[in-house]
Formats: structure tokens, sequence, C-alpha cells
């Protein structure tokens, strides 16, 4: 099969350390060659793929969490999080999963969540006696929860990628990122409760504090409101939705007066560099999936399903451990314009709808981003808490168990995902 040749092709270049982008260019270069179509067909797909007004939500999302986290958001998103959760047992790592709730409805991104926010609290916990270890495998497994939240660039390219509504993909994620949050909440509660180590102890609830530092994060806890309702109103669809979510974020940086020039510089670098990869990756992935559907990929992967087992349950676990290991190798952008168009139709046979398996795709993604071997997530917050990868993973490891329970609901629980968009976009 010319698509199995063409990832074995792409993963032998992945080993050799050749660039994901060149990689995935070269296998589809090939595989066009040898279904015997004229090589000119590649710039025509790949100019298709990224033809789309709605692909301007990407750029616009990206340069708002970049601003937003120039801008002084994280300090004061921590500081309202530690007064409204410091009490619970467990303190600061509880403090730590709300803020990253909080920051998820403005970045959209993980690793903006995990690099920035991360700072801050890593470093709190530090100041507070918490292992850094630990301090940083809850930082790491509360990041996850931005992607689901929205605005979510992973789910606004898994919506372009599969043709499916984009306000409903950001609907669907907010409750289940809630419910991974709560799943984070009550291991580490339990877990301080079980252990009873010296730190984690609970600050005291102050309504006052809470009052104060509301009132001075006031714009920035506003921003997901903002965001989401503009959405839920009918005032912008999700492509002006990016557009609304950047003005916002500069405002915000204008009242909070901590722009400069040189963090503004760093967040336009970042957001054309990962724009420049995003719509690459998008280029590429419109020609690569031009073979995949000349053989017929999807549908001999639904029959296969079908002759392996009988039962949605089982079926649906052999999807998500197949996207777990997916995700240990592969960037989520890559994986979903690869996989998702296949597996969307897999999944379809055993009642799973578009939304829900965005959402489930989307998770085991970036739970693959905290996994090794490629987990780009543990060097980022070994890099943030000053040690080493190995040493974040180690600490990582017990968070796999909320963090998979999380998914077990998303995955076999339509309603967490579903009855959101239902309620505002009807049937």
């Amino acid at each position: 099969m010319i698509t199995a040749l063409m990832m074995v092709i792409a993963l032998a270049l992945f080993l050799l350390r050749i660039p994901i982008s060149i990689a995935l260019g070269v296998a589809t270069i090939i595989g066009i060659s040898m279904i015997g179509v004229p090589p000119a067909i590649i710039p025509s797909r790949m100019i298709d793929g990224v033809d789309s007004f709605a692909l301007l939500a990407v750029p616009f999302f990206i340069l708002a969490g970049n601003l937003m986290n120039a801008g002084g958001l994280t300090d004061r998103i921590f500081a309202f999080a530690r007064a409204v959760v410091g009490w619970l047992s467990g303190g600061l790592a509880q403090v730590n999963i709300l803020a990253s709730v909080i920051f998820a409805g403005m970045s959209g991104s993980s690793l903006a969540d995990l690099a920035g926010l991360g700072a801050v609290e890593i470093k709190a916990m530090r100041a507070n006696g918490y292992p850094v270890p630990f301090s940083a495998a809850v930082t790491l497994a509360s990041c996850t929860i931005g992607p689901l939240i929205p605005p979510s660039i992973i789910l606004v390219i898994y919506g372009l990628a599969t043709n499916t509504s984009i306000g409903q993909l950001f609907l669907g994620g907010l409750i289940a990122g809630l419910v991974v949050a709560a799943c984070l909440m009550l291991y580490v509660f339990i877990y301080v409760k079980i252990t009873r180590p010296e730190w984690g102890r609970p600050e005291p609830l102050d309504f006052r504090e809470v009052a104060r530092t509301g009132f001075y994060g006031a714009p920035a806890l506003f921003a997901p409101i903002v965001i989401l309702g503009c959405l839920v109103l009918g005032i912008s669809t999700p492509s002006e939705l990016g557009a609304f979510a950047t003005v916002y974020a500069i405002l915000v940086g204008l009242i909070y007066r901590q722009f400069t020039w040189k963090n503004i510089k760093a967040a336009l670098i970042e957001t054309v560099s990962m724009t420049a990869i995003i719509m690459y990756l998008f280029a590429i992935a419109s020609a690569l999936n031009f073979v995949i559907a000349r053989e017929r990929v999807a549908h001999h992967a639904a029959e296969f399903m079908a002759q392996t087992s009988a039962s949605p349950f089982v079926s649906i676990l052999l999807v998500n451990l197949f996207l777990i290991v997916v995700g240990m190798f592969l960037e989520g952008p890559v994986a979903i314009l690869i996989m998702a168009p296949i597996l969307l139709q897999v999944v379809s046979e055993f009642g799973m709808g578009p939304v829900q398996f965005g959402v489930m795709l989307s998770f085991n993604l970036l739970i693959g981003m905290i996994t090794p071997p490629m987990g780009i997530g543990l060097f980022v917050a070994g890099k943030v808490a000053g040690i080493s990868s190995e040493a974040v993973l180690k600490a990582s490891w017990p968070f796999f168990i909320p963090l998979l329970t999380g998914l077990a609901i998303i995955s076999y629980v339509p309603w967490v995902t579903e009855w959101l968009p239902h309620l505002v976009f009807g049937r």
C-alpha cells in the first residue's frame, strides 16, 4: 500500500532528525509519483489546502495568545486563582490547575500556558516549599486543558481538516476541559490527603483578597467570557473571533501598561513562525490526503475495525490507544491533518459524532505531547523549572491517572461534548 510506504518513509526521516515539514513533503512527492499522477498536481493541491477564509482564525488566535502573554495577564490570573482555590487541600497545586483553566480561555495553546503561566506557577510553588519536579509535573498536566477550552488552535485545525463546525467544537471542548480540570483537582486533593506532605497545605480563604484580585485582574479574567460570548451571541464567526481576541488582547495590554517594544516584537515573530509552519503543514497535508483518498484508506480502515471488533466500546478503546501512540511521535497539527479525515469515518461507524471525536482526538494528542519519546512538553517544562526532562517525566507519571480518566469520560460519555453545542446551535 502506497500510503503505508509514505508513512514509513516519513517516520524514517523523522528518526534521522529531518524536520517534519521536509519529511512529509518528501513522502508526499514519492507517493504521488507512485500512483501515476503528474507532479504538477502537488502545488495545485497545496494551494487548495490553504485557500480558506476560516484559516485566518489560526494566526489571529496565535497572535492573541502571544500578546496576552506579553501584556501582563499571567500574574493577575495566578493571583486571582490563588485567592479562589488556595484554601483547598493541595494549595498552590490546585491554584495551578484553575489558573490554567482561566488562561486557556485566552491563549488556546498548551505551550503558551506552559511557558508563560508555568513560569509564574513554578516560581510561586518553589518559594512555598513545593518540590520542583512535582511543581513542573502538575504544570505540565494542567497545560493539556488549554487547547480544549475555547479558543483552541488545535480544534480550529481539526474543524478545517474535517469540515466540522468550529463553533460547535469550541462549545464541545468547554465542558470537556472543565471535566479534565476536575479530574486533576480531585487527584491532587486525594493525593495530598493520603500522603500528607509538608507542602501542599491550604491557605486561609480571604474574601477581601478574592474581591481585590478579581477587581485588578478583571480585564484578564473577562477575556474568556468576551471571546466565548461573541461566538454564542452570533456577534462573530469563529474566523472573525480570532480578530476580536487579538483586539481585546491589545486593549488589555494597554490597560496594564506592560507592553514593551521588545515583547511585542517577540510576540509578532513567534506568531509569524508558528503560522508559517501550520500553513505549510496544511498545504502538504492536502497533497498527502489526495493519495490517501485515492487509495480509500478510510474505507479499508473502517472495514478492518469492524472485522476486529463489533463492540463500539472496544473499537473506541483501540482508536484511543492508537492515537496515544501517534501522539508520542507526531505533533498535534500534523497528526490531525493526516489522521482526522481517516479516523472520523471509522468512529462514525460506531455512532461517534464529529464534535465528540474532535475533542477526543485533540486530548489524545495533548497527552502524547507530554509523553516520551518526542514529548515536547517535557522539555519545555524542564526548561521552565530548571530541571531535566527526565526528572519532570518521573514526577509526571501519576498524573496520567486523572488525564486518562478524563479521556475515558470524553470518549464514552457523549453528553460531555455534545450537550452544549446542541443547546446553542440545535441539532
